[in-house]
């Protein structure tokens, strides 16, 4: 057998062999402002006026915000849907509907293009139904296919572990493909609660009276203040600023 030329054998080194790697990061959702808490009042279909619109945290009189999203590590097409869900996990689907501009069957959808940085949601109301319409409510989301996070049929019609006065925003998107189906779905994701303004446990008090406006550095001067819609057994947190005047 005739030896190998030098210039047949190929030698490898092990820093031949070392590859670069790149870590492609994936597409997720963002919340970018969350809604505002409170201050929001559920509607009753029945009482024929707007359900107004969820403001965002960041809102003011003189500045309105409103919930938002950004899609990070994508700049394509895609499609959002936005339902309602309970506070607390598993997250079911609120029996409470989603009402305003591009809402149906009690929930948001629209598309978005790459020029969408940030997603807003300016017309995104509350509608409300009573307690002996839930079971109802929840058979409809059901039958709609109304369920992101995949929780037992068994679970949701417990209707009586649903609380009416609180809900969260439920984020899902959909990732349009290179032949412009949405075949991709992101992990849904939640936000803050939004409790109903209108109930006296989890609306935002308001001062109606106080007694006195200004103390002793001293300390110790006993204040009365005044709210409405207090229930007995009410957990009341107050926070007072001092204001030191140097004149």
């Amino acid at each position: 057998m005739e030896p190998l030329q030098q210039s047949e054998v190929n030698i490898y080194t092990h820093a031949d062999l070392i590859m670069p790697l790149i870590f492609v990061a994936e597409p997720a959702i963002q919340i970018f402002e969350q809604p505002k808490q409170r201050g929001m009042r559920f509607r009753y279909k029945c009482e024929g006026r707007s359900a107004g619109s969820i403001p965002g945290e960041k809102s003011s009189d003189n500045n309105r915000t409103y919930p938002s999203l950004q899609i990070l590590n994508f700049s394509g097409k895609g499609k959002v849907r936005v339902y309602l869900v309970t506070k607390n996990e598993p997250y079911r689907p609120h029996p409470h509907d989603l009402v305003g501009k591009d809402c149906k069957d009690g929930f948001y959808e629209a598309e978005f293009g790459p020029e969408r940085r940030v997603i807003a949601f300016q017309n995104l109301g509350i509608q409300c139904v009573r307690r002996r319409e839930v079971k109802d409510a929840i058979i409809q989301r059901i039958t709609r296919g109304i369920n992101p996070f995949n929780v037992p049929r068994e679970q949701l019609l417990q209707t009586e572990e649903y609380d009416l006065n609180v809900v969260r925003l439920c984020i899902q998107v959909f990732l349009q493909d290179e032949n412009g189906h949405y075949t991709r779905a992101l992990n849904p994701i939640v936000t803050n609660p939004i409790y109903d303004n209108r109930a006296p446990n989890t609306a935002e008090l308001r001062i109606c009276r106080v007694n006195r406006n200004s103390g002793s550095v001293k300390g110790g001067d006993e204040i009365f203040l005044l709210c409405d819609k207090v229930q007995k057994a009410f957990a009341v947190k107050c926070t007072l600023y001092i204001h030191v005047s140097h004149s």
